[in-house]
């Protein structure tokens, strides 16, 4: 390794630990936001057991005490950061077992529901983007901004439940169950219906980046040169493209984890999504706020991924570091005029 390489690394490691300081205090914040929240919502995870007439008062108030609920909100936040610093994410009220057990098999069906839906968003909008890009006012770039708009416009809801009626109509997919969780038709169907805003947003951003990048002196120079159109393209103008494009990616996946809610309860999808609404509704807060502070680590990390890739691509980034890091003249030396 280079002395270049090791500076460049040892920056991406700094980087790297400034971002995960950060993170710590971000989903501490997240995380006395959401027990507040829970806590003002009022009821808890034996609410409903007090419309059970066999249920008693009495036995009611003594699992509140053996469960903990009957202490004050700022306690059991207490209690409950003690044991996730430690990496116990407690005991689910509604499944009668630990949260771990629950959630990690949930969140694994999640996130490769998100990597799906970003591979089939990012391929739609690189190939049709690139074409509406070199050829502007074409069939191509007409056919880019319809599918824009209607990709913008359309909300989740109403593309869920035009797959739901289509599998219920045609049987082109299963939905609902655990059986086959992992086969393409079952996956299929819902991660499209999570691509769709996605498109609209990569393909806008890839048009526009890749028109300017056209039009900067770097391309004509390449073009001057002889390089063929595909070469300029792909190897020069959309490298110069990449940086707002690896930007949104690292906040896009916070958009599929938020839109996994509403497709994931339509299309009966086992994930995380589907599991919060179920842990809202019957009130259990330790596996409710695992839910919530799983999804938030993703998002950061989806952004740490993002920073990462930015400095990968941009030479200027790695450039600016070196300046920064470079040893400033001290004294007169450093109000000596330049010659």
């Amino acid at each position: 390794m280079t002395r270049r390489q090791r500076a460049e690394a040892a920056r991406v490691a700094r980087l790297v630990a400034a971002r995960a300081w950060q993170g710590a205090l971000v989903l501490l914040a997240v995380s006395v936001v959401t027990f507040a929240l829970l806590a003002a919502a009022g009821g808890d995870a034996l609410s409903e057991l007090a419309a059970n007439p066999m249920v008693s008062e009495r036995a009611l108030r003594e699992m509140r005490r053996v469960y903990g609920l009957d202490r004050p909100a700022p306690e059991r936040y207490a209690l409950w950061l003690s044991d996730f610093a430690r990496g116990r994410m407690g005991h689910s009220f509604h499944f009668h077992a630990p949260v771990s057990a629950i959630i990690w098999p949930r969140l694994a069906r999640t996130l490769m529901l998100a990597a799906l839906a970003l591979a089939l968003a990012w391929s739609v909008a690189l190939s049709l983007g690139i074409q509406a890009a070199r050829r502007p006012r074409s069939l191509w770039d007409r056919a880019s901004e319809v599918l824009i708009l209607a990709a913008a416009s359309t909300p989740r809801i109403v593309l869920a439940l035009a797959a739901l009626a289509l599998a219920v109509s045609t049987s082109l997919f299963p939905v609902g169950g655990e059986a086959e969780v992992f086969s393409p038709s079952r996956a299929l169907p819902a991660a499209v219906v999570l691509a769709v805003p996605l498109v609209a947003l990569f393909l806008a951003q890839t048009r526009e980046s890749l028109r300017d990048a056209l039009s900067e002196d770097f391309v004509r120079v390449a073009r001057a040169k002889g390089l063929g159109e595909r070469a300029v393209v792909l190897r020069h103008a959309m490298r110069a493209a990449l940086n707002p494009l690896i930007t949104i990616f690292g906040y896009s996946l916070g958009g599929v984890l938020s839109g996994s809610v509403v497709v994931e309860t339509v299309l009966g999808w086992p994930g995380l999504g589907s599991l919060s609404v179920e842990a809202a509704r019957h009130r259990d807060v330790p596996l409710l706020m695992a839910v919530v502070m799983l999804t938030a680590t993703a998002v950061l990390l989806g952004n740490l991924v993002a920073d990462i890739l930015l400095r990968l691509n941009d030479p200027r980034l790695r450039e600016e570091g070196d300046r920064r890091a470079a040893p400033r003249p001290r004294g007169d030396a450093a109000a000596a005029p330049t010659v």
